[in-house]
């Protein structure tokens, strides 16, 4: 997977969005911006080598924190650019209350993993909360 450049990187706003796509496009800047809170935002990426892993979540050679970074969050923003389609299902939050247990506070974290998982599987904003 390519990685796009991390910080600033938004969606372009002049194309016409469905609630859901913004909702969801809300939820990624709110990942980047509550990792960043946190201090659990890197400024170097891991290697190649980590992150080609073919393990779901990469979770043989990443945390869980730096599969949002620098593979969930880049790609679900080449997605919003027009490069590939949604996926139709998610799962991450049931790992994410494990890997993130041992946080002072993951509630607002795990809060924003929770809608992503609720509006890729095709919750209407309104009803994601």
């Amino acid at each position: 997977m390519t990685l796009a450049p991390q910080r600033g990187e938004r969606a372009p706003q002049s194309v016409e969005r469905d609630p859901r796509e913004r909702a969801l496009i809300a939820v990624i800047d709110g990942l980047e911006a509550e990792l960043r809170r946190m201090d659990l935002w890197e400024l170097s990426p891991p290697s190649q080598q980590m992150l080609a892993s073919t393990q779901p979540f990469c979770f043989d050679t990443l945390a869980l924190s730096q599969w949002l970074q620098w593979l969930l969050i880049p790609r679900m923003r080449c997605i919003f650019a027009g490069e590939g389609s949604l996926p139709t299902e998610s799962a991450i939050h049931p790992l994410a209350e494990d890997c993130f247990s041992h946080l002072d506070d993951p509630s607002a974290l795990l809060t924003l993993i929770e809608r992503f998982d609720r509006l890729i599987g095709g919750e209407q904003p309104a009803l994601a909360h």
